[in-house]
C-alpha cells in the first residue's frame, strides 16, 4: 500500500512539474513580442568553425542604447566582453542579471565589460531599468537583427563570451549562472 501511494503521489508531482513547466513555455512565448522563446534550454556551445564568425558578428555590430544613440560594439575591441541577449518578458534572463551586474562592478577594473542586447520593445527595457539597477550598458535588438548567418540567437538567454584577442571563449544557450561565469572570467581576465 504505501509503495502504490509513493508511485502516485511521484506520477502526480511529475505531472504537475510538466503541466507547470509546459504552461510556464506557453505563458512566455506567447508574450515575445520577438518570437524568441525564452530560457529553460541546455547549454550549447557552438561549434568551433561557427565560434569565430559569431565573434566577428558581434563586434560588427553597432545597436542603439536606451536613449537611442547608436553605439558600435568594437568600442569594447580589446577587453574581455560579455554579451547577453535578454528580454524583459523572459524570466531565466531577469534572473541572471542582478550577477551580471555584479561581475561587472567586480571585473570592471580588470578590462571585463558585459554589455546587454534586449530582444524587447524599448520602452519595456527603459521600464525594466527603471525598477532594476543594471550596472552595464543596454543596447536595442531585434529578432531580425540576431539572424545573421554567423549569428543565430535561438532562444533567450543568450550568453557569448569574447576575449581580449577576439576569439569566443564562452556560448550559453540558456541561464548562465554566477558560478559557472566566474572562473571563465577570472582565466580570461589575466591573459
Amino acid at each position: 500500500m504505501k509503495h502504490a501511494l509513493g508511485l502516485a503521489l511521484a506520477a502526480g508531482m511529475a505531472t504537475l512539474a510538466t503541466i507547470g513547466w509546459l504552461g510556464y513555455r506557453l505563458l512566455d512565448q506567447n508574450r515575445s513580442p520577438a518570437g524568441i522563446p525564452p530560457g529553460l534550454v541546455a547549454s550549447q556551445e557552438l561549434p568551433p568553425g561557427q565560434a569565430q564568425a559569431a565573434a566577428d558578428a558581434i563586434m560588427a555590430l553597432t545597436l542603439p542604447d536606451l536613449d537611442g544613440r547608436p553605439q558600435a560594439m568594437a568600442q569594447w575591441r580589446g577587453k574581455v566582453l560579455v554579451v547577453n541577449y535578454w528580454a524583459s518578458w523572459c524570466a531565466p534572463c531577469v534572473e541572471e542579471m542582478p550577477a551580471f551586474s555584479r561581475l561587472q562592478s567586480r571585473y570592471a577594473a580588470q578590462g571585463v565589460q558585459f554589455v546587454g542586447i534586449g530582444i524587447d520593445e524599448l520602452e519595456n527595457m527603459r521600464t525594466f531599468v527603471k525598477a532594476n539597477a543594471v550596472a552595464y550598458p543596454l543596447l536595442v535588438g531585434d529578432a531580425a537583427g540576431t539572424q545573421t548567418p554567423a549569428l543565430q540567437v535561438k532562444g533567450l538567454p543568450y550568453t557569448v563570451v569574447i576575449g581580449r584577442d577576439g576569439q569566443l571563449a564562452h556560448s550559453r544557450l540558456g541561464r548562465l549562472d554566477e558560478a559557472r561565469l566566474e572562473p571563465i572570467l577570472q582565466r580570461l581576465s589575466l591573459q
